[in-house]
């Protein structure tokens, strides 16, 4: 694991650069850069990228016009913020309104629904350009965790074609490693036999996937065994204590990437420190504004990521919301990066957080982190009801092996989250009603990010 820690430290933010001064060379000298550098680089490829936007694609010609705002406008970084946002439902609405090239120029198209379970379906358009940069972003962070020689198992859907697997893929044969493609619906024994059979040494896929892989291996097979040196998760956030879990298993270090399509897939990786994300800011400007007012932040406070996307050919995105919360992370970085940033784990997502009735906010990261270090735990199901004034919370909880006498931990846990144990205190929610699943029968749900299925809005049924 050194190794490949060495080569984090000084592959992420020296390739990030060299991407930089491909993209701009007369604004980067021969000298290390400092973060006005990178500033400067944001700026020049903002000014750029809003004239491409507002003379190419009509939403953002129609956008700006009846916001009484024009290129000319931004003379700093700072006033970024006289732009609208850009909501994802409007992407939903009229992908092609974004185009800033013919249709005949698109090279791939990405049909998706964002997060797996929430967000509307969107169609984000690349053309060739768009998609080699994103190889090549995605092969600087595959370099963080691999280097020529090892063998990536891609765990990701999109098979075709520049699909995600495939993407990733070339991003993988691009710093001389070789990626092996597992099926989505692969069972947890054929996974291992490819894993084996392949040589294995980086295992990249969702969080609940892998971590359903292992706990249904773990009795039966000794996973530290195996030539596995890195877990490089994705897609959902990873508790702290079910990470030491991951660890001790395969006896592996555990990394964690932080990607959104609409950005072009790869957007950040866990710094080597683990306490943050550095992200791409060779292709990205990045805000953290309150979702509330759309103001920005104070540094350090948390609020709604926000992209810009500064090298995109077809559907540029400006003020892009993601509805992911975070914070940036001012400090200076333990890992030794000087001029990129880095902002925090995503722990909640508007539009999974659900406000009780005391006012207490409560989302699937505070489930995760009591119950996915429990011995046998693999996977839930939450709904939120309420009847008679007071509020349910119900947990379908798969465990292996199913063990029904784990209910009352599984109690005792969950009334240890502060939200959960203080509105139980002042009576206007009920204990949880916790049931538990089939071995197996929560598989599906690992192919999306959690959420709580409130139904307070719905009839109760007698």
């Amino acid at each position: 694991m050194g190794v490949v820690k060495r080569l984090a430290r000084l592959n992420f933010e020296k390739r990030l650069v060299k991407i930089m001064r491909a993209e701009a060379p007369s604004l980067f000298g021969t000298r290390a850069p400092t973060r006005s550098d990178i500033e400067r680089y944001h700026f020049n490829k903002l000014q750029a990228v809003l004239r491409y936007a507002a003379g190419n694609s009509s939403f953002y010609r129609e956008l700006f016009k009846n916001a009484g705002v024009s290129p000319d406008d931004i003379n700093t970084l700072a006033d970024i913020e006289k732009l609208p946002l850009t909501e994802p439902e409007q992407v939903a609405a009229a992908p092609f309104r974004f185009l800033c090239q013919s249709r005949s120029e698109i090279a791939r198209v990405h049909n998706f629904v964002t997060s797996g379970t929430t967000g509307p379906r969107k169609k984000i358009s690349w053309t060739q350009n768009d998609l080699d940069r994103i190889i090549r972003f995605l092969a600087v962070g595959i370099s963080t965790v691999a280097k020529r020689g090892d063998v990536v198992d891609i765990w990701l859907p999109g098979g075709l074609p520049y699909g995600q697997s495939d993407l990733l893929a070339r991003g993988v044969k691009k710093i001389g490693a070789m990626p092996v493609v597992a099926p989505m619906d692969i069972s947890s024994e054929d996974h291992l036999r490819l894993i084996t059979e392949s040589r294995a040494t980086v295992i990249f896929g969702p969080t609940r996937r892998v971590f359903r892989l292992t706990r249904e291996l773990q009795d039966s097979h000794d996973l530290s065994r195996l030539e596995v040196h890195t877990l490089f998760l994705t897609a959902e956030y990873l508790p702290d204590k079910a990470r030491a879990d991951l660890q001790k298993i395969w006896n592996c270090r555990v990394s964690t990437h932080y990607g959104l399509t609409e950005m072009g897939l790869g957007v950040a990786v866990e710094c080597e420190a683990g306490d943050g994300y550095h992200f791409n800011e060779a292709d990205l400007l990045l805000e953290i504004i309150d979702p509330e007012t759309g103001r920005p932040v104070a540094p350090g406070n948390e609020g709604e990521l926000v992209f810009t996307t500064l090298t995109r050919e077809e559907m540029p995105l400006i003020r892009y919301r993601t509805r992911d919360v975070s914070r940036l992370i001012t400090e200076p970085c333990s890992c030794g990066a000087k001029a990129i940033g880095k902002f925090a784990a995503i722990r909640k997502r508007i539009g999974v957080i659900t406000r009780l009735a005391g006012g207490e906010e409560i989302y699937p990261s505070l489930f995760d982190d009591a119950l996915m270090d429990m011995s046998g735990f693999v996977d839930y199901q939450s709904s939120l009801e309420r009847r008679e004034d007071r509020e349910i919370l119900r947990f379908r909880v798969e465990l292996n092996p199913a063990d029904p006498e784990k209910i009352h931990e599984i109690r005792k846990r969950l009334l240890d989250v502060p939200a959960l144990a203080k509105n139980l205190q002042t009576g206007a929610m009920t204990e949880p009603l916790i049931e538990t699943a089939e071995p197996g029968e929560l598989r599906g749900t690992a192919a999306g990010k959690m959420r709580i299925t409130d139904l307070t809005t719905l009839p109760c049924k007698d």
